[in-house]
């Protein structure tokens, strides 16, 4: 795995991910992510809708998406990714406007493709480096087919103000038994009903919560024990191993290479 830093716009990063398990469990960003294949192909999982991408694509995620992902490859290869990463502030500076919302997860687009794995690689100028990473930038999402922000009011009140409870103390998972009596509803249909409204159970969603606000924390430089204890994990090494399964490297890592 490898991070490229030099030279990128305001609110941009690149990384090179070559994940141990060759996919991803469920798991969602804070940020856009914009991603190519180096070598196989990928069948994903984005909320409830399923996908392949290969290696003329390139793949498109709005901030809070829950994915996944299952890989294939030629035999004795590893698959890897090139992902770009961009702050929704990052996304502003760009556009000059207002954050937009992608409606196309997959776009067939070699020449995109190549440019961003030039990106990845490039270690020139940091001036042209950010300016290429510009252009690309808005050229994937012209291609992507940007849509209007969506105002989605919540189809049930009540997995709203579950969503509400988890999101508001990110110390702990809480009881299920006692979220659904807040629902009104048993445990076992308030799993269903969570996973249907947003694509995860309730406990893998807040897990996914907790991971997006350590790496918030990390980013601002606190350390790994301390966001680790913060956000309840039973230890820093606890912390590590969810945190290197849902976004393919450590928490030291990303903390030295996001400060």
């Amino acid at each position: 795995m490898r991070v490229v830093r030099d030279g990128e716009p305001a609110g941009v990063s690149v990384a090179v991910l070559s994940p141990e398990s060759g996919g991803f469990p469920r798991h969602s960003h804070d940020e856009y992510v914009l991603s190519a294949n180096v070598t196989g192909t990928e069948k994903v999982r984005l909320d409830r809708a399923t996908f392949e991408a290969g290696t003329e694509d390139v793949t498109v995620y709005n901030p809070g998406q829950v994915q996944s992902c299952t890989t294939e490859t030629p035999e004795g290869a590893s698959w890897s990714c090139v992902s770009v990463y961009l702050h929704p502030d990052g996304l502003r500076e760009l556009t000059g406007g207002a954050l937009p919302e992608f409606s196309k997860p997959v776009v067939r687009a070699p020449e995109l493709r190549a440019a961003l794995l030039r990106a990845a690689r490039h270690t020139g100028d940091g001036a042209a480096r950010a300016e290429a990473l510009s252009t690309l930038v808005l050229g994937l999402f012209d291609a992507a087919g940007r849509t209007p922000p969506a105002v989605c009011a919540p189809t049930d009140r009540r997995i709203a103000a579950v969503a509400d409870r988890l999101r508001a103390d990110l110390t702990a998972a809480p009881r299920l038994g006692d979220l659904a009596n807040d629902a009104g509803l048993s445990r076992e249909a308030l799993i269903r009903a969570f996973t249907r409204a947003t694509g995860s159970p309730p406990y893998a969603w807040h897990l996914q919560a907790r991971l997006a606000e350590g790496r918030r924390l990390l980013r601002s430089g606190r350390p790994v024990a301390e966001v680790a204890h913060a956000l309840g994990f039973a230890d820093q090494a606890h912390f590590h191993k969810h945190f290197r399964a849902a976004y393919a490297m450590t928490p030291g890592w990303y903390r030295a290479t996001a400060a």
